[in-house]
Formats: structure tokens, C-alpha cells, sequence
């Protein structure tokens, strides 16, 4: 009995020490929708829909990398600690309409059990958004 409890107490040690970064490391199904200013006028974006995967770097950062569906590739990095995630500041596309823009974007968000939510912003001189959200679940 004793040296059961020993091997228990030893393989919840090691569970403990699992970082929250390699909790999260994986592939996801992710959708990002919500509203955009262009100018005067508030638009609502196209639903995206995609694959993020979370690539460990450290036991506080990943890489994040987005393959769109039916569209590009894009990457940034995180820092994760305890259950809150903060993307920084990455560069994309983003086609509203018939006209293709440049956004900054970057967001911070919560990780749930197998889902990860986070609100995004996207920024440059023709396109404001501050009410996009990216939910991301785990396949």
C-alpha cells in the first residue's frame, strides 16, 4: 500500500509540473466573426474559418500559426500564463467587400478545456475593430 501511494504521489507530481503551454499545444478548429469600422460605416466581417496550431516555444510562449480556409497562411506568438493567453501584434489580410486591407491585429483571451477565446482588435488608417472574436477548439 505504501509504495503504491508513493507511485501516486509521484505521478501527480508530474502532472503538476506540466506547463500550461504544453496543456494547450495542439491543432484547433478556429472561426473568427464581428464588426469592423471603415470610415463612418460599421461592417460586419466575413466569418473566417481555419486551422490554428499552438507550437510550444516555451513554458510562457508559443507559436501560433493560422491556415484560412480557402485562403493564406498566417503566424504570430503568444504568451500564455495560468489560463489567459495574449497574442502580439501581428500583420494580416483582411478582404471586406471587393477591397483587400492590411490590419495590425493582436488580442487576449481566455483558455477554457479544449477551447480557447479570445477578443481580437484589428487597426490600421482605413480599418478599426474592437468587437472580433476568434474561438478556437480543440480537435
Amino acid at each position: 500500500m505504501k509504495r503504491f501511494i508513493i507511485i501516486l504521489v509521484s505521478a501527480l507530481a508530474l502532472v503538476s509540473c506540466e506547463d500550461q503551454v504544453s496543456r494547450v499545444s495542439g491543432t484547433y478548429a478556429y472561426k473568427i466573426s464581428g464588426n469592423v469600422t471603415l470610415g463612418e460605416n460599421e461592417r460586419s466581417l466575413p466569418v473566417e474559418e481555419g486551422s490554428m496550431e499552438v507550437i510550444r516555444l516555451s513554458a510562457d510562449s508559443a507559436l501560433l500559426t493560422f491556415n484560412v480556409l480557402r485562403g493564406g497562411v498566417y503566424t504570430t506568438y503568444a504568451k500564455i500564463e495560468e489560463k489567459e493567453i495574449v497574442l502580439e501584434p501581428y500583420t494580416r489580410s483582411l478582404t471586406i467587400g471587393l477591397k483587400e486591407y492590411t490590419v495590425m491585429a493582436s488580442g487576449e483571451g481566455t483558455i477554457y478545456d479544449g477551447t480557447i477565446v479570445i477578443d481580437l482588435n484589428y487597426d490600421s488608417a482605413d480599418v478599426l475593430g474592437e468587437d472580433i472574436t476568434l474561438l478556437c477548439k480543440k480537435n
